[in-house]
């Protein structure tokens, strides 16, 4: 049973919200519907059905014995009696019923033809095409012929009952439906708030809705005004003291520019060097590029360019791009992303491979070496800030892949590491695309 729900909760359940908000009004009107459709048919018309056509059997059982006893003037008194009982009838004498083999016409009314059996005479019953129905009685002197309307045997309550419910159930439906709708525009544009500000972009959202989603929403907007007031002193601390760090570093580097260039007054430059170098990595990885502004990238020239930077005769670079594709992108910063990447393909490997293709609804770019690659057990490690593969190297200090992994998410994308055909490693990210 357990497998049963879950079947039906995967894969036959909607999953937006306004599909499930629909799903819960129409199902229940539907049940009711179909419930007063069943009591309302077997408790009224069914009866007033049977009920007609009982009161017509009874007259013409009542015309069928006045006719048996042979009256003066059949004809004319019929007629008469047609006009009062909105019923066709006409005697025939001295004929039969034809074979019933020969009829070729739709049956009758179920309710007429069941009301018709208690009448002791043989008879045969149609229905005519205009839907009215057409009885012949054999008598002992002739056949009585009856011509029924339609409307003496049918209640039309049924179809007009039917017909208001219909259209009263769209119309509340139609009018729930654009509350329901209105509810969830302001879920989504809240989703799409958070998502832009995830991504770094300029966000304009305003608590709108029901009670519940304008306090999610105001819950927003004060978490975002607390991420963004918390980075700007962040970025203000650092720059304070990258300029109290570098002041100082700038004095030993002149002072070390005007003594003897020794082995020891060398490394010490050099290590003056390292650690402004990894100032300015952890400054970057910090501050982000959250001021740089959106803008459509055409992939084609701009993987091309890039490619064609790193590519030499001693690392070659192959490239294939299926199609032309777009992404919304800030350029500066995909720029290094990629020349991280790349960058690090020429440290560790003699080769790579770069492709570009569309995947579903996003744009994915592979990058494959043939270096050693990343075990698989490292590999989650290897985003994390500070965490070197590389002990032994000096360089670097630990933030190449966990900026590029912020940078991608920041663009809406993911990175994944796993093994590349040519043995080494895969880098694969993706990226939505820009139509």
């Amino acid at each position: 049973m357990k497998k049963i729900l879950k079947f039906i909760k995967k894969h036959i359940l909607p999953t937006h919200l306004l599909a499930r908000f629909v799903l819960i009004i129409l199902l229940p009107m539907i049940v009711l519907q179909m419930m007063i459709a069943i009591f309302f048919y077997n408790r009224h018309w069914d009866t007033v059905s049977r009920q007609l056509a009982n009161s017509v059997t009874g007259e013409i059982e009542s015309v069928a014995e006045w006719v048996k006893s042979d009256p003066p003037e059949i004809d004319k008194n019929l007629k008469q009696i047609s006009d009062i009982l909105r019923m066709q009838f006409v005697w025939e004498a001295d004929e039969a019923l034809p074979e019933s083999g020969k009829l070729r016409k739709s049956p009758a009314s179920s309710d007429l033809r069941s009301a018709l059996k208690g009448l002791p005479y043989p008879l045969q019953t149609w229905s005519e095409k205009d839907g009215k129905q057409q009885i012949l009685i054999q008598l002992p002197k002739g056949v009585l012929q009856v011509l029924v309307p339609r409307k003496r045997f049918y209640s039309s309550t049924v179809i007009v009952f039917l017909i208001w419910m219909i259209v009263s159930s769209c119309l509340l439906f139609g009018i729930a439906f654009l509350f329901m709708k209105n509810q969830v525009r302001a879920m989504v544009r809240l989703a799409r708030a958070a998502e832009l500000f995830g991504m770094g972009q300029p966000t304009r959202f305003r608590p709108e809705g029901a009670d519940e989603v304008r306090q999610a929403g105001q819950a927003f907007l004060d978490m975002k005004d607390r991420i963004e007031r918390y980075l700007s002193e962040r970025t203000t601390m650092l720059a304070g003291v990258s300029h109290d760090i570098r002041t100082p570093l700038a004095r030993m580097k002149l002072q070390l520019s005007a003594m003897e260039q020794d082995e020891t007054v060398i490394a010490l430059n050099q290590d003056i060097t390292e650690v402004e170098h990894k100032l300015t990595g952890y400054l970057a990885f910090a501050k982000g590029e959250g001021k740089e502004e959106m803008e459509r990238i055409e992939l084609t020239p701009f993987i091309t360019e890039l490619v064609d930077k790193f590519r030499t005769e001693d690392f070659p670079i192959g490239l294939h791009i299926e199609e032309p594709l777009a992404i919304l992108g800030r350029p500066n910063e995909l720029v290094r992303v990629f020349s991280n990447l790349l960058s690090n393909a020429t440290k560790y490997a003699h080769m790579a491979n770069v492709s570009v293709g569309k995947r579903d609804e996003d744009v994915q770019i592979t990058i494959d070496d043939d270096g050693p690659g990343i075990p698989a057990k490292k590999r989650a490690d290897a985003f994390k800030p500070f965490f070197r593969l590389d002990k032994k190297s000096e360089k670097g200090v630990g933030l190449g892949l966990t900026i590029v992994r912020d940078s991608v998410l920041a663009h809406g994308g993911t990175i994944k590491l796993e093994n590349s055909p040519q043995k080494g490693l895969r880098v694969l990210i993706t990226l939505p695309e820009k139509k």
